[in-house]
């Protein structure tokens, strides 16, 4: 089943349908969750497994597509699937913050067809079809128009094992420091990169991520105006392919895009 004008409306319903009820089934375990560790910072949830099986479950009733996602509940690698991640910003949802997301995008060939970001915890809604542009509730969203690293709000990331190797991630997020306006960093890729394409965010970086963490908010941010490219400027796939990679995502409102670029780029430490 391809994304075809006479059912990218049914898919759409229908994968909203599965995320809001992920969502909540997540958000009603968030006060008694229980925690177990795959990484030495790196936690899961049950409400991670419990969620990412709703959504295995809705979806495969949609047609025979493949899955990636996160927890491994399936991998049925496939040139259309559906490339999960039940709670993006699990250490938030662990700890009660309510930055965090379900994330999903429909997949073909390494290139998001549709996505869907969901907070569950506001109900903020972010969607965006291939060609049709992107929407948060409904509303159809840009990305920003700022030209001026002065006057740009960037978000980041860190990545599990920035207590081990720090030294890029830091001297990357010192140089952003002194010529933005301003870092946020929320803990939810996802979400760092839906506020990118409705413009809250002028920009993102971040190393050491997945398909799942990305491929919703590429689509949102491309189909929003903005720009989505790995650290050296070449186009990402969101499929198995970027996890054999070196996993780094720059995503900007494009006007920003290669000064940002530049900035990576730099390996002085001044």
């Amino acid at each position: 089943m391809l994304l075809q004008r006479k059912n990218n409306t049914f898919l759409l319903k229908a994968s909203i349908s599965a995320a809001r009820k992920a969502g909540k089934a997540a958000l009603s375990m968030q006060k008694n969750v229980k925690v177990k560790y795959k990484g030495a910072i790196n936690p899961v949830t049950d409400a991670d497994k419990k969620s990412e099986k709703i959504l295995i479950d809705e979806l495969s009733k949609l047609g025979d597509f493949g899955f990636l996602c996160e927890e491994n509940t399936v991998k049925k690698l496939s040139e259309t699937m559906w490339v999960i991640d039940p709670i993006d910003g699990t250490v938030n949802y662990a700890h009660g913050d309510p930055t965090w997301a379900v994330n999903l995008a429909l997949v073909k060939n390494g290139e998001p067809i549709l996505g869907i970001t969901l907070n569950p915890p506001s109900g903020e809604l972010f969607w965006a079809i291939k060609g049709k542009g992107a929407f948060l509730n409904g509303h159809r969203i840009r990305v920003s128009s700022v030209k001026k690293p002065g006057r740009a709000l960037l978000s980041t990331g860190f990545p599990y094992n920035v207590w081990k190797k720090s030294g890029k991630v830091m001297r990357i997020f010192r140089k952003f420091l002194v010529i933005s306006q301003g870092i946020r960093r929320p803990g939810s890729a996802s979400l760092d990169m839906a506020y990118v394409a409705c413009g809250r965010f002028d920009g993102f970086w971040e190393q050491n991520l997945y398909p799942w963490d990305i491929a919703a908010g590429k689509l949102l941010i491309e189909e929003a105006g903005g720009s989505v490219t790995d650290y050296a400027d070449a186009k990402i796939k969101c499929d198995q392919t970027y996890i054999r990679k070196n996993r780094s995502i720059l995503a900007s409102n494009g006007y920003l895009h290669k000064k940002m670029l530049s900035v990576i780029g730099d390996k002085t430490d001044k």
